[in-house]
């Protein structure tokens, strides 16, 4: 058995009521490292920023994700993956970061229309939108740079090439849209220095590539590193290692995916790991220091990953809304998105 199916059982079970009831007798197992606070001194609110990041593909009926990459035409997961999220974050008054792979500019006639809709519909309901790189799956962005490519990773690309990636990206944005995206975040966190230096000099302020202490697909063309990197809390990117937390010599604040052990595993504040997103967002709220300014909790989902081929929603959908209403009986919490949460304080 392929070791994705594996996966596949075991979000099953762990979404069962019965796996639920397990994960809720194990959560004694989850911890954050480097993450030291003292929630009787917290004068500042606990931040709840919930990313979406928005392609083509769709859950199928067995819970396989048909991602962007298999089949960048999937435009489904644009129009009703939007739609799906917007339908939930409108009926709990939350605004959602989307960070948006520009793919879905290639679709065309009914599906082109409907996305533009969507898009539309997520800027007058208050949502943000920012850029989400796949240089490998981006239809459109291949079409105007005249050019296929082959990989996720920034690593396997030259500083010019990534610098033609942020900007095309960030202008196709602004052409279709006539919003300025602002905030960023690498397809599959592959982010790298190049990249760093990109950003900043095409206007951004905020990336949220960094899955602190994670990293995956080492030999492959989605490689990502964030192994060194393993701080929960923002920082300023760095233009010699976009991994080193201490040079803050950039302007692009880093704020991070939250992440979390639990035992060997070390994962991410995602819906499709259960009630493991509950214990890990108890985990943060009861120890990140807030003293001096709110902490950023992020938790990072898909807009396929809301949606069937049919349209209908998906179980994730139903996981992310159990959380909502676990975080929203807390102190202090206040839900926003990047751009605003940057600025809280």
């Amino acid at each position: 058995m392929r070791f994705y199916d594996l996966k596949i059982k075991a979000y099953r079970f762990a979404n069962s009521n019965l796996g639920k009831s397990i994960l809720r007798l194990l959560s004694g197992f989850v911890y954050v490292s480097n993450l030291e606070g003292n929630n009787t001194k917290n004068k500042h609110p606990f931040i709840i920023a919930i990313t979406i990041d928005t392609e083509s593909g769709y859950v199928d009926k067995n819970d396989h994700r048909v991602w962007q990459k298999q089949n960048p035409e999937a435009y489904v997961g644009y129009y009703k993956g939007i739609e799906n999220w917007r339908k939930l974050l409108k009926k709990h008054n939350i605004k959602a970061t989307f960070f948006l792979s520009t793919n879905c500019f290639s679709a065309n006639g009914i599906e082109f229309d409907e996305i533009i809709k969507q898009l539309k519909l997520l800027l007058e309901e208050g949502h943000e939108i920012g850029l989400h790189m796949h240089p490998d799956s981006d239809l459109s962005l291949q079409k105007i740079l005249g050019k296929k490519f082959n990989a996720t990773s920034a690593k396997f690309y030259s500083r010019k090439e990534i610098d033609e990636f942020i900007k095309t990206g960030k202008q196709l944005i602004k052409k279709h849209l006539n919003t300025n995206a602002t905030s960023f975040r690498w397809g599959n966190w592959a982010l790298n220095t190049d990249a760093v230096k990109a950003l900043g000099k095409n206007g951004f302020k905020i990336d949220s590539s960094a899955t602190p202490g994670i990293k995956g697909h080492k030999n492959d063309e989605m490689a990502y590193e964030w192994s060194k990197a393993k701080q929960h809390y923002p920082w300023k990117l760095s233009f010699n290692d976009y991994q080193n937390t201490k040079h803050q010599n950039s302007d692009v604040l880093e704020i991070p995916i939250a992440t979390f052990n639990f035992f060997w595993f070390k994962l991410r504040a995602d819906p499709a790991n259960s009630v493991l997103l509950q214990t890990c967002f108890d985990y943060y709220y009861k120890n990140a220091d807030r003293s001096k300014k709110s902490f950023v909790f992020v938790v990072i989902s898909h807009s396929i990953e809301s949606t069937h081929l049919d349209s209908s929603k998906t179980r994730v959908i139903d996981i992310m809304e159990e959380f909502l209403n676990y975080a929203k009986k807390f102190r202090d919490i206040k839900f926003s998105t990047l751009n605003k949460s940057y600025k809280h304080d």
